[in-house]
């Protein structure tokens, strides 16, 4: 897109060339744009962006229809920090030519000065469509992905811009920003936890006198996230006597995290010592704060711990991380009564705070906080259920209003699911109808092995229960009677159990039917076939079929077929590795080298499913479609698109991208 090599002597060469023919608008518009190319991306500075802006506009001037100049004089006062003037050159440029790829770089550029960076990533996605093989525009669109993503979160804002990075290291950019790439690749490669890898960038960049201290610090973090705290330490050191070296002092983020590594490795004093050596350098260092807050609780100083995370949070209200640590050092601490008023007093004052969106608003910050004292209070027990529910009037707001009310059931649910788990565990004793009823209410929390251990009655627990329940008899048909009575019962005990373990469609579950049930008899073996057919087998939804066809009940067995029959499930696509597999919209197989992805009713190639998210706009499929890839309605999904004939739904479509850029992103790291 720029050139890049011998930049110096074209500049000269075009100079002389110039002084000869001043007239040459064609040298004089090459000479701009090499200019603007030491500028942006060859240390040349504001100097050069400036010769760039003079020769683009004697261009325009000469030409007002070249739609070159006006993009390089847009470009080069981007690179000025004249956002009014570039703007006015780029709509013209954008009037003159829309397809130019270096115009939607320029755009993205000054966009992204702006801090419009939706707008900014669009222009520079077009940039990277109409010259693919460039690395300008998959550098920029990278480090602005980058940007978005720590402006909303979210992984795959961060695994894109490391799809991006990666293809501007594979189209070999220019020498003078390779260390700079390979920082921040790595920079991606730590926050997704792609340690190795990061590791690998790290040691190289270490090699470059510019980069070697950063690498260092770099490193650290990579062992620190492996989990090689004594590693980590010495890397630490290691950049921190380089700072020192070069006269710039300590690095108070470093000394925290050298904190923080001491206080894994258990060694609390010299963990306090960084902690507080951070501190003086920066009192409000958050990191600083946090660990030695932790520090002194695992030194039992329970109060100066509290004192740390409160201080902190009057300095940072929105602070999670001193938040989760103050509450749980007081729920530790046994102080349950403080628990209980912050939930009060974060409940009653909610519906006050503005309404205004935003990760730091109050709302936002109020909801965090009441679900870290409701993760609290679920460990207390079912103890807090009245508390919570106490304070579900406090508020109208109905999404707060379900989680305090989701939270107390589960207590509940908690609470009389250990009660049943012990009683399932003496069944020999505790046995009945009612009992496995109230099991299979709550089989979602109870433990399966608690359901399972209930299964076990024998003869002698019902005979001894026919006794203890039913008083001896008083001749031996009447004892019969009692046992067989109390033998139904057990059955309709162990059915009732079978459903319960079956609702949890676990493979141990499937396991325990197809041995368990061998050895029963007739009427016990139509509940293993029931409690199988819940699960999802579809041999023993037949089974049961032909066995209520023989009793002329075939159709309420199909009422309660479709009552327990699990869901269907929402298949991811999945990549098509060999065969004589074509795309269902393009017809493109593998002999054309279009990886594929595979759905439940269509194949499709990534160059239709890139084409999909690049017109989404123009290709929006009736309301009535499902995906063919995953079977999801336009009701399940942000969106349904069609290419062809074929549906795709928002989520397959993401997920169908970033499969391949994260392919990708291996195999480059991997040969790297």
């Amino acid at each position: 897109m720029y050139p890049h090599q011998k930049l110096e002597w074209t500049q000269e060469h075009l100079e002389e060339r110039l002084a000869g023919s001043p007239d040459d608008t064609a040298a004089r518009a090459e000479l701009a744009r090499v200019c603007l190319s030491r500028a942006l991306y060859h240390h040349g500075g504001e100097s050069l962006a400036a010769s760039a802006l003079q020769h683009a506009k004697r261009v325009v001037h000469d030409q007002p229809e070249n739609a070159e100049g006006h993009v390089i004089c847009g470009a080069a006062m981007v690179a000025l920090e004249r956002p009014d003037g570039a703007q006015r050159y780029l709509d013209e440029a954008l009037r003159l030519d829309p397809t130019r790829a270096d115009l939607h770089l320029a755009l993205g550029a000054l966009y992204r000065a702006q801090k419009d960076l939706h707008l900014a990533i669009r222009h520079l996605e077009n940039a990277c469509r109409a010259s693919p093989e460039s690395w300008e525009s998959h550098l920029l669109l990278g480090r602005t992905l980058a940007e978005r993503a720590r402006q909303v979160g979210g992984t795959r804002l961060i695994e894109r811009a490391q799809f991006h990075m990666v293809q501007a290291l594979a189209r070999e950019p220019s020498p003078d920003l390779l260390p700079v790439l390979m920082r921040d690749l790595g920079l991606l490669c730590l926050q997704t936890g792609r340690y190795h890898d990061a590791e690998k960038l790290f040691v190289r960049l270490r090699q470059h006198p510019r980069f070697s201290n950063a690498a260092r610090k770099h490193l650290g973090q990579v062992a620190f996230g492996l989990g090689k705290y004594k590693g980590a330490i010495q890397h630490y050191r290691q950049f921190l006597e380089g700072v020192a070296a070069h006269a710039h002092g300590d690095d108070a983020g470093v000394l925290a995290q050298i904190g923080l590594a001491y206080l894994h490795l258990g060694e609390l004093e010299k963990a306090r010592e960084h902690c507080n050596k951070a501190l003086l350098l920066e009192p409000g260092l958050l990191p600083a704060r946090h660990a030695l807050g932790c520090v002194l609780v695992e030194e039992g100083q329970v109060a100066d711990a509290i004192k740390v995370f409160r201080d902190t949070l009057q300095d940072h209200p929105g602070d999670m991380i001193s938040y989760v640590e103050l509450a749980r050092t007081r729920r530790r601490a046994g102080d349950v009564a403080w628990l209980q008023r912050a939930l009060e007093v974060e409940v009653s004052g909610f519906d006050q705070l503005p309404p205004t969106g935003g990760d730091e608003a109050p709302r936002t910050v109020a909801r965090r906080r009441i679900s870290v004292l409701l993760e609290e209070l679920k460990v207390v027990g079912p103890s807090s259920v009245s508390v919570i529910l106490g304070v579900v009037e406090r508020t109208e707001d109905e999404g707060l209003r379900f989680a305090l009310w989701e939270t107390a059931c589960g207590l509940t649910a908690g609470h009389v699911a250990d009660e049943l788990g012990g009683r399932l565990r003496e069944a020999g004793r505790c046995y009945s109808v009612g009992l496995a009823r109230n099991a299979l209410a709550a089989a979602a929390f109870i433990p399966e092995p608690a359901l399972t251990a209930g299964l076990h009655v024998t003869m002698e627990d019902i005979q001894r229960a026919a006794v203890e329940r039913r008083g001896n008899a008083t001749d031996l048909t009447a004892h019969r009677r009692a046992v067989e009575a109390e033998r139904e019962t057990a059955r309709a005990w162990q059915a009732i159990l079978l459903l319960a373990i079956a609702t949890r469609r676990s493979r141990s579950a499937r396991e325990l039917f197809s041995t368990w049930g061998a050895g029963v008899d007739a009427e016990l073996g139509v509940a293993v076939l029931a409690a199988q057919a819940t699960c999802g087998e579809p041999e023993a939804a037949r089974a049961l079929h032909r066995r209520a066809q023989e009793r002329g009940a075939s159709v309420v067995i199909d009422k309660l077929l479709a009552k327990v029959s699990p869901p269907a499930s929402r298949g991811e696509p999945q990549p098509v590795g060999s065969g004589d597999i074509k795309c269902s919209a393009c017809g493109r197989g593998t002999a054309e080298g279009a990886p594929l992805f595979s759905g439940t009713r269509a194949v499709l190639c990534s160059v239709c499913v890139s084409e999909l998210v690049r017109d989404r706009r123009e290709s929006a499929s009736p309301e009535s479609a499902t995906c063919h890839l995953c079977g999801r309605t336009a009701f399940e999904s942000r969106g349904l698109w069609r290419k062809a004939g074929i549906d795709a739904c928002a989520h397959c479509l993401e997920f169908s991208v970033g499969l391949r850029e994260r392919e990708e992103v291996d195999r480059f790291l991997a040969s790297w």
